[in-house]
């Protein structure tokens, strides 16, 4: 181990050297000290806090991740075309050791500099909360929907795909009865029901006029006794902020009420009930339809009482929008419910683990690209390769029910994603400045698919590059 940790240190020591890394330093010094103290938000203490934190934690992934880039491409390439590789590699150290050592290196150098500058945003974003002469009431918001760590629970979706199923028989039996020709081709049969389904996700996510849209939500905490937050955000028309403007609507959720099936008027009722323990009654969260400015996020307090025995609740929404106007959801923007699970302080750390993760990939694709390439070349595949990834989360977000165009942007963003890494997986900015649980699975899952899945196969590549490449091609311009 004695000449592995040598390269450690030798790389921790070129590294400081370079006048890239301390330009990226200073830069680092900057944003996480003017960052989190001088951004306003939206003038609201909740909004100050939130933005803040966003931002800041933002400013050192971005700064890190291209230093880590930066430092791999750099240390990998310069004892190569410095010949200074020669006089290791003539030692009793393999290649793997070498490679292995400034990967090290660099990643301790980094993990190092995102505890001192996360730690540095958390003491400040909590200083200036305590400082700040907030209300009462903006200090009991913050603590509940900023300083804290809330599980969030989406409401259980019908089978879209089993109900376009449906619709499409129906609908095949209907044009055959009134003597309408119907391409029942794989091509054909094919373009209905990715039409159907187009109809059925939209009207799902509409609500007409003094119409009603209910939610189920299941596994929520049985025992648990605090507020129940409702999340959710609604658009007029389209989803674009010059068209959206001040609706009303009126927010309604199920009481949970035991029913004795033995008190049922006759069998049939008793049919109903069998499995069944209580029956939801429908309770208005208001007296009146409420005023909603749509195209921003909402929270409204709620009881536990709404949860039953069995870790479900109902919630609905009802249109009294004053133009008579259809009111939508996007599924990403909720109704969604959040219960407080865990500190502010463990889900800070947790997002920077996460930020860990994206370094050490971050590093280990710089060694990977510059055990073959020279410098300029390996920033330049690198920094392609992530916008190819970041590009691909694009095109699968294309609909899958619109034209061919969409069809194949669709599946080749879902092809790329096999072996590509977007930046986007590693953006969880917004799970803390949103009081939302970043949760150990979704670390899991980021470790699985992006490091172990994708980034570890790269390394290894790079390992055997560098250890096939011959070094006395290289020749100094």
């Amino acid at each position: 181990m004695g000449p592995f940790w040598g390269i450690v240190k030798l790389t921790i020591k070129t590294a400081f050297r370079s006048n890239i890394f301390q330009l990226l330093l200073v830069i680092l010094l900057f944003c996480i000290i003017f960052v989190p103290t001088t951004i306003a938000g939206d003038g609201t203490a909740q909004g100050y806090i939130q933005v803040s934190l966003k931002y800041s934690l933002a400013a050192i992934g971005f700064i890190l991740s291209l230093s880590s880039i930066w430092l791999g491409c750099f240390m990998m390439s310069r004892d190569t075309e410095t010949y200074q590789i020669h006089m290791v590699v003539s030692k009793s150290i393999s290649r793997t050791t070498v490679w292995l050592g400034k990967w090290f290196g660099i990643v301790l150098i980094h993990l190092l500099l995102l505890l001192l500058s996360t730690a540095t945003v958390y003491f400040i974003v909590t200083y200036q909360y305590h400082r700040q002469e907030f209300t009462e009431k903006e200090k009991l918001r913050i603590q509940n929907e900023v300083m804290v760590a809330r599980r969030v629970y989406y409401p259980k979706l019908p089978d879209m795909d089993e109900i376009a199923k449906r619709e499409l028989a129906s609908r095949i039996e209907i044009n055959k009865k009134i003597g309408k020709h119907v391409d029942e081709s794989d091509l054909g049969i094919n373009k209905m029901l990715q039409d159907i389904k187009r109809e059925i996700i939209g009207n799902y996510s509409q609500i007409p006029f003094n119409g009603i849209r209910e939610w189920a939500f299941e596994g929520l905490p049985v025992n648990y006794d605090g507020p129940v937050y409702l999340r959710f955000r609604l658009y007029v028309n389209k989803v674009e902020s010059k068209d959206q403007r001040l609706s009303n609507g009126l927010w309604i959720a199920g009481f949970p009420v035991a029913v004795d099936a033995e008190q049922a008027k006759n069998v049939f009722e008793q049919k109903q009930q069998e499995g069944q323990e209580y029956n939801f009654v429908p309770q208005a969260l208001s007296t009146v339809p409420e005023q909603i400015m749509t195209g921003e996020f909402h929270e409204r307090i709620l009881t536990s009482r709404f949860i039953s025995p069995k870790g479900m609740m109902l919630i609905g929404f009802q249109n009294h929008d004053p133009q008579r106007a259809q009111l939508f959801f996007q599924p990403a923007d909720g109704p969604k419910i959040l219960i407080s699970a865990s500190s502010f302080t463990d889900n800070y750390f947790r997002a920077v683990f996460v930020l860990f993760m994206q370094l050490v990939i971050m590093a280990g694709l710089g060694c990977a690209a510059a055990s073959v390439l020279s410098m300029p070349m390996a920033v330049f595949v690198v920094i392609s390769y992530l916008l190819a990834g970041s590009f691909s989360v694009i095109l699968s977000g294309t609909s899958y029910f619109g034209g061919i165009a969409d069809h194949v942007g669709y599946f080749m963003g879902k092809s790329l994603l096999l072996i590509l890494i977007p930046m986007q997986a590693f953006e969880i900015t917004h799970f803390v400045s949103g009081g939302e649980l970043i949760e150990l699975g979704l670390i899991g899952s980021i470790f699985l698919k992006y490091f172990v899945f994708r980034a570890l196969p790269l390394f290894i590549f790079g390992i055997w590059l560098y250890n096939r490449r011959e070094m006395g091609l290289v020749i100094r311009k």
